[in-house]
């Protein structure tokens, strides 16, 4: 009499492999949603960085004067410059940027009125060499596991007014 079935032994190596098969499965699950949050936040990171540069140079590049003292770093910075775009002299206008960094926001005052140019900032460093304005800033993003991303450029004023 011929009974129809598996075996225990069968049972059991059938189980095993399904085991492997699923701790693998599980693994690359795991391997892509951790690797997507992690990519995300450094793309976010990056991205955050260099919004807040791109504007930080615009005005650096246009600045004549800064508060910021030589050789002193300072997490905050004031600029002010002239637009001598008018061909009347006594149109020439005056114009004040500020950076300051609050609650991971680098905000931006220009001529009274208030933007956010730039978020997850977690540091912002201003140094000034002469006509040179050194700046070094980072982001940081993530729950998890943070990504940081972090720009350091310089930046030359131009000069005083019209000669």
């Amino acid at each position: 009499m011929r009974q129809k079935g598996f075996t225990l032994i069968e049972l059991l190596v059938a189980m095993a492999v399904g085991g492997v098969v699923m701790a693998g499965a599980l693994g690359a699950i795991y391997q892509v949603i951790w690797g997507t949050s992690r990519t995300n936040s450094q793309v976010v990171a990056l991205n955050d960085v260099h919004q807040a540069a791109l504007q930080l140079k615009k005005d650096l590049l246009t600045a004549q004067t800064t508060d910021l003292t030589d050789g002193v770093p300072r997490d905050y910075v004031t600029l002010e410059w002239t637009d001598y775009t008018s061909f009347d002299l006594e149109e020439n206008k005056d114009h004040t940027s500020s950076y300051v960094l609050s609650n991971g926001e680098l905000r931006r005052t220009y001529d009274g009125t208030m933007s956010i140019v730039g978020r997850n900032i977690t540091s912002v460093n201003f140094t000034q060499d002469g006509r040179v304005i050194n700046v070094v800033i980072t982001a940081t993003k993530g729950g998890m596991i943070p990504r940081s991303e972090t720009l350091a450029f310089s930046a030359y004023m131009r000069g005083g007014g019209l000669e």
